[in-house]
């Protein structure tokens, strides 16, 4: 009964030490991005701005997210296993807020966060943001437990997922009939469920290339990038496939196939987008990953 006892104050002083990296975690959004200084350091109003809280919020879920990485090994003494997550969440807390900042002045690079969010109240980017910190975040928990407690190893693979995705995002203007900047400045909520479909299907795709064992980082390296390579001559064939099997038609007599019309706007045409983007990302992992040749063909 005494150890029962000791294991539950053992978890409810872990579950206050992870709430107080959060917490330090709130105060590390100050240095990265001094914009939003006055709204991390006040009272948050959900009601006031949607936009903001959705912002907020998801980064919030992202280091949850990669918080779930992290282990305790009691085994190794409480004191050592409260500094191992001291050091591993920080590390986590800094190249997660990175990620965010590179990826979003790739994306956003001609937008700003204080035109978009505090004053125009800008939904739709909001609602990328919050698909970019779950993808992030997501691909980072990856990497941490690829890393397998090395350092060294961490950085080489958390740059080498950054290159990916900064490639990967970019391949959203060849697929998509949506004009990203001009629908941005519109706040159009088509966009954002296209390009959220499109973001969350990529980063399924990039995490199932690096989900593998691995012995030699080079290797594992070579093997990631082949995979992604395989991923993106897969992933068009599914995709054009899900539009020929459920065809739609634009306005009266215009197809897909057309120019970009108003009706490409609306809420239903951006719902369509992103469903097909992450069918398509899905349906590529399972190719990619879960077709088993033996070992008379390459590995890859």
């Amino acid at each position: 009964m005494a150890e029962i006892f000791d294991r539950l104050v053992i978890r409810l002083l872990l579950a206050g030490f992870v709430c107080l990296m959060i917490y330090l975690y709130r105060y590390a959004h100050v240095i990265f991005y001094p914009t939003v200084k006055r709204q991390v350091l006040k009272k948050i109003h959900p009601a006031e701005n949607p936009a903001d809280t959705l912002h907020l919020f998801s980064r919030v879920v992202g280091i949850s997210i990669i918080f779930s990485s992290i282990s305790f090994n009691e085994t190794t003494g409480f004191f050592l296993s409260l500094f191992h997550f001291a050091v591993w969440g920080t590390i986590a807390i800094v190249l997660y807020l990175l990620s965010l900042y590179i990826i979003e002045s790739i994306v956003f690079y001609n937008f700003d966060y204080t035109d978009e969010i505090l004053k125009r109240k800008n939904m739709s980017y909001a609602i990328i943001s919050f698909c970019h910190a779950l993808v992030i975040a997501i691909l980072s928990r990856t990497v941490m437990i690829e890393a397998e407690n090395s350092i060294v190893i961490l950085l080489v693979l958390w740059l080498y997922m950054l290159v990916i995705v900064g490639f990967s995002i970019k391949y959203y203007t060849f697929i998509s009939k949506l004009s990203f900047n001009r629908l941005m400045i519109q706040k159009n909520m088509s966009l954002c469920f296209s390009y959220g479909g499109f973001t969350l299907g990529a980063g399924f795709v990039v995490a199932s290339c690096f989900d593998q064992e691995h012995y030699d980082i080079t290797v594992y390296c070579i093997q990631v990038l082949l995979k992604t390579i395989l991923s993106l001559i897969i992933f068009p064939i599914f995709k054009k496939g899900l539009v020929k099997i459920f065809p739609i038609k634009v306005g009266d007599e215009r197809t897909l196939e057309g120019h970009v019309e108003s009706d490409m706007q609306s809420l239903g045409y951006g719902f369509f987008e992103g469903c097909v983007f992450i069918s398509s990302a899905i349906l590529t992992t399972m190719i990619v990953n879960r077709i088993q040749f033996g070992t008379i063909y390459p590995f890859f």
